[in-house]
């Protein structure tokens, strides 16, 4: 919904749709295979801009990738069979429960219709994942995180195999332990560790596929304290956090839309990019964008 971006789509039609009756007990499913989990351990970690020691009594385990468009799409499959979704060539909808500051009813999950969607429905029943030419080659987006996701769309995810989605005190926890560190890998900072705006990497500027900065492609690994790809930029992740007071969700980790912030004296800061970064105002959770995605967390 923030830039365009040309795409050669496949063509759907219009206004045919595929509509799932919600069942009365919520449909929950086996965690996919190819869905890897990370174990974070109980215990302190380093909070805010201070690193100021924060704990986290439980452990829990956080998915070492953003969800990608195919595993979006493999959940909408299932849930087109068991959930409660309406899906058309346009959007994807579903029932949400309601909270303190969004009633209950039925919310889109997907925009299939912004040109910026990396997914699609063509009636009656077949899934497509679009294509771009990146650097002179024909490429799919299937290993990209899925964008235009709202946050009910996540949590519909999240939901629906007994996870959901990390509050920014886990996220953060899982992006810098206890290390102080301002980006997950480190302190120091340059374009082979992370995907932000005119960053230079085959994909410039768009999303990368999940874990590319593994070393590979001229990158540098560039993992967190426990393994986990993808918390500094790439897509920003909805997380389950109220921000402060409003009816919005806190974001965290940038994405490949941040912009390297050059002071008066030179100097140059990467805000959204910090691990304890989030953005001033709450994102309304029915709002959906080309540079926002997100992965999933489990309690143990």
């Amino acid at each position: 919904m923030r830039s365009l971006i040309i795409l050669a789509v496949l063509s759907v039609s219009l206004f045919s749709c595929k509509t799932i009756i919600l069942n009365d007990e919520q449909v929950i499913a086996d965690i996919p295979e190819d869905i890897e989990l990370i174990t974070i351990p109980a215990g302190v970690y380093s909070s805010g801009e201070t690193g100021l020691e924060k704990y986290i009594e439980y452990d829990y385990m956080m998915m070492k990738y953003p969800v990608t468009n195919t595993q979006y799409i493999d959940y909408l499959q299932e849930a087109s069979e068991n959930g409660g979704v309406t899906i058309t060539s346009q959007s994807v909808t579903g029932y949400y429960q309601g909270d303190n500051n969004w009633p209950s009813g039925i919310y889109e999950y997907v925009d299939f219709n912004d040109p910026n969607c990396r997914i699609g429905f063509n009636p009656p029943d077949e899934f497509v994942i679009k294509w771009n030419w990146f650097g002179g080659r024909k490429e799919g987006y299937d290993r990209h995180p899925l964008t235009e996701v709202t946050w009910f769309g996540a949590n519909a995810f999240a939901e629906y195999y007994g996870m959901r989605l990390p509050t920014k005190e886990e996220w953060e926890k899982a992006a810098r332990a206890n290390t102080g560190y301002k980006f997950s890998w480190g302190n120091n900072f340059n374009s082979t560790k992370v995907n932000f705006k005119d960053s230079g990497d085959i994909y410039d500027n768009d999303t990368t596929p999940v874990g590319f900065y593994n070393g590979d492609n001229n990158t540098t690994d560039s993992y967190s304290p426990y393994g986990i790809y993808d918390m500094c930029g790439n897509v920003w992740e909805w997380t389950d956090s109220w921000k402060d007071q409003s009816p919005g969700k806190v974001l965290k980790g940038g994405s490949w839309q941040s912009k390297l912030n050059i002071e008066s004296d030179g100097h140059i800061e990467y805000y959204e990019l910090y691990t304890w970064f989030e953005p001033t105002y709450g994102y309304s959770p029915n709002n959906s964008s080309s540079d926002i995605g997100f992965r999933c967390v489990k309690i143990l």
